[in-house]
């Protein structure tokens, strides 16, 4: 990083590479965090790192340990219960919002691509990994972004970024049979938008939501 730029330029970049890090674990659940050490590796000051850090801590991915410092958000089955929970009432309120707003060319798009991935055969967990991203961005990303609502879509976006801790820490153990299913799922969630059938999308959205939930959940026990 390029001590020429301003702190909040800074502030953005560093926020971003430690998001990145926290979501993928290469900065581990439970971990301290060391300022004075990210400051030398990076070669800025302490100031931007803590103004990062707060961002990811209003976030829920740092928590702050009084005297102790900062450390990584430790994942629980008690937090991914209580996202998903979150989660389903948040996005039930989205796909009501935007379900008349999605243009139907976007909806045939998505359609398509939804058949153009169902003929994927991922070779190992990070490609599982990868087209369920490609799925969720798809549908989940869709909807977001037709609900009307900036607000709400930002508190989901950040509760999807905290799922994917989970999915981080369980990928070796994604196969196809669950990518079939989360494919199953979605696709239902878009054929009932495209039909306009706007209860019956919302009703496949939270069963895919919660079969989502149990999925991950089953990886925990």
């Amino acid at each position: 990083m390029k001590k020429s730029l301003s702190r909040y330029v800074l502030t953005d970049e560093i926020y971003a590479l430690l998001k990145e890090q926290l979501l993928n674990h290469h900065i581990a659940p439970g971990e301290k965090i060391n300022i004075d050490q990210l400051g030398r590796e990076l070669e800025v000051s302490n100031i931007p790192i803590r103004e990062a850090l707060s961002r990811l801590t209003a976030e829920g991915l740092v928590s702050m340990v009084p005297f102790k410092g900062m450390y990584a958000t430790e994942i629980s089955l008690q937090e991914l219960d209580e996202i998903f929970e979150i989660r389903m009432e948040l996005e039930g309120l989205a796909i009501r919002n935007a379900a008349g707003q999605i243009p139907a060319e976007l909806l045939h798009k998505l359609e398509r691509d939804m058949q153009a991935w169902s003929g994927q055969q991922p070779s190992g967990s990070e490609a599982s990994v990868k087209l369920i991203a490609e799925m969720n961005d798809g549908l989940h990303g869709l909807i977001l972004e037709h609900c009307s609502n900036q607000t709400l879509r930002n508190l989901i976006t950040v509760y999807i970024e905290r799922i994917q801790r989970y999915l981080a820490f369980i990928h070796q153990e994604l196969n196809q049979h669950i990518v079939n299913e989360e494919w199953a799922e979605h696709m239902e969630v878009v054929k009932a938008l495209s039909a306009g059938k706007v209860g019956e999308a919302e009703h496949a959205l939270l069963q895919h939501l919660a079969n989502s939930h149990q999925r991950t959940r089953n990886f925990f026990h």
